[in-house]
C-alpha cells in the first residue's frame, strides 16, 4: 500500500465532506419552502374536495335522478297521445266517409219520395175527376181523393225536410272530410317529428344527467389523487430529516476513515494494516449514499409529478357543466311547449269532431222520425188501396177507373215500402256509425288527456329540480376554479424547486461516483482487502453513530453482502387522470 494511494483516499474524503454539507444547506432551505407550499396546497385541496362533495350530493338527490324517468314517461305519454289522436282522426274520417255514402242514399230516398209524391198528386186529381163523373154514386170515393191530396202534401213536406237537411249535412260533412283528409298527413308528420324530437330530447337529458352525475365525481376523484400526492409529498418532506441525518453520518464516517488512515503511520505495512477497515468504511458509505440517493430521487420525483399534475388539473369541465345542463333543460322545455301546442290543437280538433258527431246524432234522430212517418204512410196507403178496391168492385164497371186508381195506389204502396226499407237500413247504418264515432271520439275525451297533462306537470317539476341542481353546481364549480387557480399560482411560485434540488443532489451523486471509483481502484490494485475485512469489527466501528434503523439495515446489508433495503414509497402513485 503506497502513500500516494492513502493521499488519494484522504483527498477524496476531504472533498466529499464539504460537498455533502453544501448540498444539505441548499436542500434544507428548499425543503422548508416546499413544506410551507404543500401545507397551503393541502388546505386548497381540502376546500376543492369539500365543494366537489357538495356537488356530488346535489346530483345524487332524488330530484335529479328522477328527471330521466319523468321525461321518459312524458315521451311515452306524448307518443300514446299523438298516436291515439291520429288513430281517432283516421277513425273519424272513416265515419265521415261512410256518412257521405249514407247521405247519397238518403238523397236517393228523397228523390224516390218526390216521385211518389208527384204520382199521388196526379192520382188525387184523377180521383176528383172520376168522383165528379160518377155523381152521387161516386160520393163514397170523395175520401180517397182527400186522402191522396193529404198524402201528397205530407210526402212533399217530409221530402223537402229530408232533402234540405241531407244537403246541408252533406255540405258540412264534405268540408269535414276535406279538412280531416288534409289533417291526417299533417298529424302523421307531426307525430313522426315529435317522436324524433322526444328521442333526441331523451338522449340529451340522459347525456346531461350522466355528465351531471359523473363530472363532479370524476373531478373529485382527480383532486383526491392530488390530495393523496400532496399528503405523500408532505410525508416525504418529513422523512427528509432521516436522509439529512444519514448525510451527516456519512460525513462523520468520512472523517473517521480519514482520521484512522492518517494516524496509521507512514510505512506501507502500517497503511496496509488499516486499509481493510477503510475499504469496509468506504463500502458502507457507498451503501448509505446509494440509499440516500434512491430515497431523495423518489420523493423529489414525486414533488415534480405532483406539481405538474396540479398545474394540469382544471375545473373547466365542471364549470361548463351547469351551463350545458341548463341548455339541455331548455331544449326539453321547448319539447314540452311543442307537446302543449299539439295538445291544444288536438283539443280544437276535438271540438270539430264532437260537432261532427253531434251532427250525425241529429241526422240519426231526423231519419228515425222520418222512418216512423214513412211506416205510417205505408200502412195508410195499404189500407186506402184495400178499401178502394173493395168499394170499386162493389160498384162494378161503373168504377173501373176508380179500380185502376186503387190498383195504382197499391203499386205506390209497394214502392213506398221499398223506400221505407231503404230509410230503415240507412237508420241502422247511422246507428252503427254513431256507436263507432262515440268509441273513436273517446280518444279526444278529457280523461285521455289527463295522463299527458300529469306527465307534463311531473316533467316540468323535474326540470325545475334539474335547473336548480345545474345552477348550484355552476356556482360551486366557479368556486372550485378559483381554488384550483390558487393552487396553480402557489405551485408556480416554487416552480424551480425541483431543478434546484436536482442540482443540489448532483453534488451527492458526484461524491458517490468518486467513492465508487476509489473502491474499484482498491479492489483492482489491492484485491486482498476484500478478504481482510472483519464484519464485526467494521460494525462495531461505524454502528456507534448510526441513529436510524435504516442506516443500521444498510450497514448489515453491506457487511453481509446482501441487497440493500428496498425503498418503501409512501406515495399513492404518479399517474393521475386529469381534466
Amino acid at each position: 500500500m503506497s502513500v500516494a494511494t492513502r493521499a488519494e483516499i484522504l483527498s477524496t474524503l476531504a472533498r466529499g465532506g464539504p460537498a455533502l454539507r453544501a448540498m444539505a444547506t441548499i436542500v434544507d432551505h428548499e425543503i422548508g419552502s416546499v413544506a410551507r407550499t404543500f401545507g397551503v396546497l393541502a388546505r386548497h385541496a381540502e376546500e376543492v374536495l369539500h365543494l366537489a362533495a357538495e356537488m356530488v350530493a346535489c346530483v345524487e338527490n332524488d330530484k335529479v335522478s328522477s328527471v330521466l324517468p319523468k321525461v321518459q314517461s312524458l315521451g311515452a305519454a306524448a307518443r300514446h297521445f299523438t298516436t291515439s289522436r291520429l288513430e281517432a282522426t283516421g277513425g273519424i274520417l272513416e265515419v265521415v266517409s261512410a256518412e257521405v255514402k249514407l247521405l247519397r242514399q238518403l238523397a236517393q230516398v228523397a228523390n224516390g219520395q218526390q216521385a211518389v209524391a208527384m204520382e199521388i198528386k196526379a192520382l188525387s186529381v184523377l180521383t176528383n175527376i172520376e168522383v165528379a163523373r160518377l155523381g152521387s154514386v161516386g160520393m163514397g170515393f170523395q175520401y180517397l181523393a182527400h186522402e191522396l191530396s193529404a198524402f201528397s202534401k205530407s210526402v212533399v213536406e217530409d221530402t223537402q225536410e229530408l232533402a234540405t237537411h241531407t244537403e246541408g249535412r252533406r255540405a258540412a260533412i264534405e268540408e269535414t272530410r276535406r279538412v280531416l283528409s288534409a289533417e291526417i298527413p299533417r298529424l302523421r308528420h307531426e307525430l313522426m317529428r315529435i317522436e324524433s324530437d322526444l328521442k333526441d330530447a331523451l338522449e340529451v337529458v340522459a347525456e346531461s344527467l350522466t355528465q351531471l352525475a359523473t363530472t363532479p365525481a370524476k373531478f373529485r376523484g382527480c383532486v383526491e389523487d392530488i390530495a393523496r400526492q400532496i399528503t405523500a409529498v408532505v410525508a416525504a418532506i418529513q422523512s427528509h430529516d432521516i436522509t439529512r441525518q444519514m448525510n451527516e453520518h456519512v460525513e462523520t464516517a468520512f472523517a473517521l476513515i480519514a482520521t484512522r488512515l492518517s494516524g496509521a503511520g507512514d510505512t506501507a505495512d502500517e497503511i496496509a494494516q488499516e486499509l481493510p477497515r477503510s475499504y469496509a468504511g468506504l463500502r458502507i458509505q457507498i451503501g448509505q449514499l446509494q440509499t440516500i440517493e434512491e430515497t431523495v430521487t423518489a420523493w423529489t420525483s414525486q414533488i415534480k409529478v405532483c406539481m405538474k399534475d396540479i398545474l394540469r388539473v382544471s375545473a373547466s369541465e365542471v364549470s361548463a357543466m351547469g351551463r350545458v345542463v341548463v341548455d339541455q333543460e331548455r331544449k326539453v322545455s321547448a319539447q314540452l311547449a311543442c307537446i302543449e301546442l299539439l295538445e291544444k290543437e288536438s283539443q280544437a280538433y276535438s271540438e270539430k269532431t264532437r260537432h261532427s258527431v253531434q251532427g250525425l246524432t241529429n241526422l240519426m234522430q231526423l231519419v228515425r222520425e222520418h222512418v216512423q212517418r214513412q211506416q205510417s204512410v205505408r200502412d195508410r196507403l195499404r189500407m186506402l188501396a184495400f178499401n178502394s178496391i173493395i168499394e170499386a168492385n162493389h160498384l162494378g164497371t161503373k168504377a173501373d177507373a176508380i179500380l185502376a186508381i186503387s190498383k195504382s195506389i197499391k203499386g205506390i204502396s209497394t214502392t213506398w215500402s221499398e223506400i221505407t226499407d231503404q230509410s230503415a237500413q240507412a237508420l241502422k247504418e247511422i246507428l252503427a256509425l254513431v256507436q263507432q264515432s262515440n268509441e273513436v271520439t273517446e280518444a279526444f275525451s278529457q280523461s285521455s288527456t289527463d295522463t299527458l297533462l300529469e306527465a307534463q306537470a311531473q316533467t316540468r317539476a323535474g326540470l325545475d329540480g334539474l335547473r336548480d341542481a345545474a345552477t348550484f353546481t355552476g356556482i360551486r364549480a366557479r368556486e372550485m376554479t378559483l381554488a384550483t387557480e390558487k393552487m396553480q399560482a402557489k405551485i408556480k411560485e416554487v416552480g424551480a424547486t425541483g431543478e434546484v434540488l436536482d442540482e443540489a443532489f448532483a453534488r451527492s451523486a458526484a461524491v458517490l461516483r468518486e467513492i465508487e471509483s476509489l473502491r474499484l481502484h482498491l479492489e483492482v490494485y489491492y484485491p486482498w482487502v476484500r478478504q481482510e475485512v472483519d464484519p464485526q469489527e467494521a460494525e462495531d466501528l461505524f454502528a456507534a453513530f448510526y441513529t436510524t434503523e435504516l442506516e443500521r439495515d444498510v450497514l448489515r446489508a453491506v457487511l453481509l453482502q446482501t441487497d440493500l433495503p428496498a425503498h418503501q414509497p409512501s406515495l399513492a402513485g404518479n399517474s393521475v387522470e386529469l381534466f
